[in-house]
């Protein structure tokens, strides 16, 4: 019996594992865009104003109350480096009143933050990155947007 339970604990951890860090799709502008637009929000192509030529375009949903911007960039190695990046401008604008998480799995990374009013999420699976920033009373609605396209 003292041999059973440790052994059951670790098949639970390891299906918990083994299911938890399957790799994420990426998500085409085209699908971001139809998915944006079904959720009734207005999606323009900005890739127009992109500075950079790793990226390969840029898509921005808004409404009212928030935007959310798609990029898909040429390569996964520039989606990280620019991910990694934004991220520690977030970091570097923390409040003293904040709240974070991150995650790294398989392929894809996810940072989270709440600071002075602001609510700060950017995601990036592969070589896209999806992100917005916007009021701390949106987190909720722009948090169900991500969890709806997968990110």
């Amino acid at each position: 019996m003292k041999r059973i339970v440790p052994l059951i604990a670790l098949i639970i951890v390891a299906v918990i594992a083994l299911t938890g860090c399957s790799p994420l799709t990426v998500l085409s502008a085209n699908e971001f865009t139809s998915r944006m637009e079904a959720e009734g929000h207005i999606v323009e192509d900005i890739t127009h104003i992109a500075q950079v030529p790793e990226i390969e375009s840029m898509f921005i949903a808004h409404t009212g109350a928030f935007e959310v911007e798609f990029i898909v960039f040429g390569s996964e190695q520039y989606a990280r480096s620019t991910y990694n990046g934004i991220v520690r401008n977030f970091e570097d604008g923390r409040g003293s009143a904040s709240s974070h998480s991150s995650t790294s799995i398989a392929n894809f990374s996810r940072f989270r933050q709440t600071t002075s009013g602001r609510f700060e999420m950017i995601t990036r699976v592969e070589n896209t990155i999806l992100i917005s920033v916007t009021s701390a009373e949106n987190r909720d609605y722009v948090t169900d947007i991500f969890d709806l396209l997968g990110y």
